[in-house]
C-alpha cells in the first residue's frame, strides 16, 4: 500500500510538471525550461557519466541525443541518486528526494534554468556525501590558485587582465591548469579568457573552457593570420590525451572583433582532488 501511494503521488507530480497547470506554471513555459536544460546537459555532460532524471526529462534528453545507456529513471522506487554522477533535479525530483538532495547527495550546482516550480537544476553528485565533497571542493580550490599563480609566472605564457584575474582567483578547472601547462611547454601561448560561468552555477565552480589566441606569443597577434601548422600541433596534442585529460571539445571559434581563438572545453563533472586526494 505504501509503494502504490508513493507511486500515485510520483505519477501525479510527473502528470503536473509534464502538462502545466497552477502549480508548475503553462505547459510551454516547463517545456522551454526542460527543452534549455536537456540541451545543456546533451553538450556540457561527458557521454560517459550517467544522469539521474525523472522520466519525462529522461524523455527529453534522449530527444537531444543523450545515449539511454547513460541514463537513470528516478522511479517511485528509487530509494537513491547516488548511481548517476549527475542529477537533473527538476520539480519531481526536489519533491522526491527532498532537502537531502542538496545536504546530502548533490550538494554542487552546475547549472540552473528557469525559476519557480519550473526550476531545473543540473547537479553534480558528492558521493562521500556533501561535507567531504566541500573539504574536496576548498582543498581543489587551493591547488586551482597556487597553479594559475605558477602559470602567470610561465614566461611562455601571456595572458589577457581577465584571464589573469580568474587564474589567480583559482576559478579555473585543474585539467585546464595542467593542460595550459603541457602546451606552454612546447609553444608560447596567448590566453584571451577562460569563459564565464554555466547560468544559474553554483559559488565555487570552475570554469571549464579556455580560448587561446590562435597565433603566437603576443596579444598583437589577436588578428593577424592564423598559423595552420601551429593550430595543428595544438589540436593534435589535445585529441591525443586521455581519461580525464581529453577535452569534451576543441574548435576554432571567431570572438565578436573578428579574431580567432582555439576554444578549448571540458566535459562536466568536474573532478576534483587531481593534484591531492579525491572526494
Amino acid at each position: 500500500m505504501v509503494l502504490a501511494a508513493a507511486a500515485a503521488v510520483w505519477l501525479a507530480l510527473s502528470g503536473r510538471a509534464a502538462t502545466g497547470g497552477h502549480t508548475t506554471g503553462s505547459a510551454g513555459a516547463g517545456a522551454l525550461v526542460r527543452n534549455s536544460a536537456a540541451g545543456w546537459v546533451a553538450g556540457q555532460v561527458s557521454r560517459t557519466a550517467v544522469v539521474a532524471c525523472d522520466p519525462v526529462t529522461c524523455q527529453a534528453l534522449r530527444a537531444h541525443g543523450v545515449p539511454t545507456g547513460s541514463l537513470y529513471s528516478l522511479s517511485p522506487q528509487a530509494t537513491t541518486p547516488l548511481r548517476a554522477q549527475i542529477i537533473v533535479a527538476t520539480a519531481v525530483v526536489r519533491a522526491r528526494f527532498g532537502s537531502r538532495l542538496g545536504t546530502v547527495y548533490a550538494p554542487a550546482v552546475l547549472a540552473s534554468f528557469g525559476s519557480g516550480p519550473d526550476r531545473i537544476d543540473i547537479r553534480q553528485t558528492a558521493p562521500q556525501g556533501a561535507a567531504a565533497y566541500q573539504a574536496a571542493l576548498r582543498a581543489d580550490l587551493a591547488h586551482r590558485k597556487l597553479s594559475g599563480t605558477e602559470l602567470l609566472h610561465n614566461s611562455r605564457i601571456t595572458a589577457t587582465a581577465l584571464a589573469r584575474r580568474q587564474l589567480a582567483a583559482g576559478q579555473v578547472d585543474m585539467r585546464l591548469l595542467l593542460t595550459v601547462a603541457q602546451l606552454a611547454a612546447a609553444h608560447p601561448i596567448y590566453i584571451v579568457d577562460f569563459g564565464v560561468p554555466a547560468p544559474g552555477a553554483g559559488p565555487g565552480v570552475p570554469l571549464r573552457q579556455a580560448d587561446l589566441a590562435e597565433g603566437t606569443h603576443s596579444h598583437h597577434n589577436l588578428g593577424r593570420v592564423v598559423s595552420p601548422g601551429y593550430v595543428r600541433s595544438l589540436v593534435l596534442f589535445l585529441h591525443a590525451q586521455r581519461g580525464p585529460f581529453r577535452p569534451l571539445r576543441v574548435q576554432t571559434v571567431y570572438l565578436s572583433g573578428g579574431a580567432s581563438v582555439l576554444r578549448i572545453e571540458f566535459a562536466a563533472p568536474i573532478p576534483l582532488g587531481l593534484l591531492g586526494p579525491r572526494a
